[in-house]
């Protein structure tokens, strides 16, 4: 079901199984943008490659410089023997931007087909070192990925240095109008190692909707880059093993 654009109420949920139980939940700002309504946003508080409260900058992802993220996408899947006219509508899932300021852990190229079914998921991911790297999700034939499709693909690109790379990850999308649930299970020997849901409300993308985080801005604006270190000093205390950073993946996309 393709959803339209809105601002994401998210909350994010991250369980490491072993060697050591750690969890935890934090609240966090997602924007879902469908591409086609780029040129009729009217938002003082949002913008699009211009500074804002909250804004995207599209230098920001990728792999190579694009003015139009929909021809970008397409490009992208084509290289994966995927036919760019079979794209109907792409929903772009990120945390916006806050004063200039973010840092995306993951961000989502939700594409559609032309009968409204969520058919490939393009999955950026990025590291604490300013590294990027993209997990194209898709079935054979392109059979539309439903609430319980799960999609797997092996993990080469360094995020943690509590994980090694090596494993795989397991992608699970449900995306619905009003709301969206996605589920990034990692497995090391066929084991569960850490569970990761995300999980949002939609409301419209306006300015009724966004002021209501301008008052969190000054928690917002580095909350996400200070948990990241936060857990990782609660991972050393409880002594789960660290493990140097690898070289980067020759490849960008798998």
């Amino acid at each position: 079901m393709v959803t339209d654009s809105g601002v994401l109420d998210t909350t994010v949920y991250h369980k490491r199984h072993t060697p050591a139980v750690h969890d935890f939940s934090h609240k966090v700002l997602y924007i879902a943008l469908n591409l086609k309504d780029i040129e009729c946003l009217k938002s003082k508080l949002f913008s699009i490659n211009r500074f804002n409260i909250f804004s995207l900058f599209w230098k920001n992802y990728g792999f190579e410089l694009f003015e139009d993220p929909k021809t970008y996408v397409k490009k992208t899947l084509e290289k994966f023997e995927i036919n760019p006219q079979s794209i109907e509508e792409i929903v772009f899932l990120t945390m916006p931007k806050i004063l200039g300021y973010a840092f995306n852990p993951v961000s989502f190229w939700l594409c559609f087909n032309k009968t409204g079914d969520l058919f490939s998921v393009l999955v950026e991911v990025n590291n604490t070192f300013g590294e990027r790297h993209a997990y194209v999700c898709f079935q054979k034939n392109l059979e539309p990925i439903k609430k319980n499709t799960r999609i797997s693909k092996d993990k080469i690109f360094h995020v943690s240095p509590f994980c090694e790379v090596e494993g795989y990850y397991e992608f699970r999308f449900n995306i619905e109008s009003q709301k969206i649930d996605i589920d990034i299970n990692y497995y090391k020997d066929d084991s569960i190692l850490i569970s990761t849901s995300i999980r949002a409300n939609k409301n419209a993308l306006i300015d009724k909707y966004l002021a209501k985080y301008i008052i969190k801005l000054p928690i917002m604006l580095f909350k996400v880059i200070i948990l990241i270190h936060y857990h990782a000093f609660r991972l050393w205390i409880k002594k789960v093993q660290y493990f140097k950073k690898p070289a980067k993946p020759t490849q960008d996309l798998t």
